[in-house]
């Protein structure tokens, strides 16, 4: 059975980052969440206040991030590291920006992946 950690960058508009990730984890999926370095610590204490009573949210060490740069790729690689550490039993790994909503729901993505073997890029 499919079990998604969603990699979340992300560097502005926390009350969408934390209906995001409220709705993302709400059926048992995780979420590992970067919020850019340049971005307002308030903003991400925000977000991590509301989060924290949710077992299925992680955040990744913030490192600062410029447009097209190197550190967009740091900042994955930190939020794919605390994904794996924080959840050991996630099956799919899916990267989404702040700016991004699923179209489908769990239910959908649970299914399409449960029945094939494959992996997706």
């Amino acid at each position: 059975m499919a079990k998604i950690a969603f990699i979340l960058l992300c560097h502005k508009d926390p009350d969408a980052i934390i209906k995001q990730a409220q709705s993302l984890t709400a059926v048992g999926d995780c979420m590992a969440i970067h919020f850019d370095a340049s971005a307002p610590q308030a903003e991400y204490d925000r977000i991590c206040t509301a989060l924290e009573g949710n077992p299925n949210v992680t955040f990744a060490r913030r490192v600062k991030c410029g447009w097209g740069a190197w550190s967009l790729v740091q900042a994955t690689l930190n939020a794919l590291g605390a994904a794996t550490d924080a959840f050991a039993r996630a099956t799919h790994f899916y990267m989404l920006s702040g700016d991004c909503m699923a179209i489908k729901s769990a239910e959908y993505a649970h299914d399409f992946l449960d029945r094939r073997e494959v992996d997706y890029i």
